[in-house]
């Protein structure tokens, strides 16, 4: 494998790496969200935005969907975490193999 082909091995890294962060942060705004939706008493106002506007939902409802994204994300993020495992060990593996030719 040439210079090329190695870097941009580490560039695909670096991008997967910062969508992972960027998933992540997703996930967990969703994890308080969540929470903080179950906390509140049966009967409140909830609104729910959609688009540009707000829509008034049922709690029920609200946490179905924010569960489903929640769900959503967490497989992307396992696909990413996997994803980086497997560069991270193609760039060892050619780290590895230039050293014993040197």
């Amino acid at each position: 494998m040439n210079e090329e082909e190695f870097e941009e091995l580490r560039q695909r890294l670096q991008v997967e790496t910062t969508q992972k962060q960027t998933l992540q942060l997703q996930y967990n705004e969703l994890k308080r969200t969540i929470e903080e939706v179950e906390k509140t008493h049966e009967g409140s106002d909830l609104f729910q935005l959609s688009g540009q506007i707000l829509i008034k939902k049922d709690k029920n409802e609200i946490l179905k969907d924010l569960k489903e994204k929640s769900e959503i994300i967490d497989f992307r993020l396992k696909a990413s975490s996997k994803s980086i495992d497997e560069l991270t060990n193609k760039l060892q593996t050619i780290q590895d193999k230039d050293k014993k030719t040197q």
